[in-house]
């Protein structure tokens, strides 16, 4: 059962990689070459401003995906450090599950999302994509970021309570 954790995390990390690095390069790409048209040659793409737009949005949340595996957005560490090991644990226990709770909320939110507009058949003004497409990287960003934060309370709990700190937690999915 380890080893399929492994290599889903694996994968899920690739993929939140190449995902956030594809299109934050895209997205500059595409912002400077409109840039360049515009102030040198006068002209634009008219498309180019809402492309850029949506491929920040992807690249945002699928780093904030992957922040949820390096820890990046849970923000009681000094607090947490700060607690005697038992009250600790049983602090970052209940963080993390109203996180956990809050980011399955999310995906549940962005796929009732996707089928709405999937069933309006709304389409962007420039690029004519349908905005279920644009809006499917709510449930799947949130998601992964799920995923990753039920790994962290199952590292949490696997740590004996008088010798947790967040430290240990980090390393345990590692």
């Amino acid at each position: 059962m380890k080893k399929i954790f492994e290599t889903l995390d694996k994968w899920l990390d690739y993929i939140n990689m190449t995902v956030m690095t594809v299109m934050m390069a895209l997205a500059t790409i595409v912002a400077f070459i409109n840039v360049v048209l515009r102030y040198v040659f006068n002209t634009s793409l008219v498309w180019a401003g809402e492309l850029t737009s949506y491929l920040f949005i992807w690249s945002a949340l699928f780093g904030a995906a992957y922040g949820f595996k390096i820890g990046l957005h849970i923000g009681v560490t000094a607090v947490i450090q700060a607690l005697k090991p038992k009250i600790a644990k049983f602090v970052m226990t209940i963080s993390l599950i109203v996180i956990f709770i809050y980011l399955c909320l999310l995906v549940k939110w962005g796929y009732d999302f996707v089928m709405f507009n999937y069933e309006l058949e709304q389409v962007s003004i420039d690029l004519h994509l349908p905005f279920w497409i644009i809006y499917l990287c709510v449930p799947i960003t949130m998601s992964i970021a799920a995923y990753q934060v039920l790994l962290k309370i199952i590292a949490t709990i696997k740590i004996p309570a008088d010798k947790f700190s967040y430290d240990m937690i980090m390393k345990e999915q590692h």
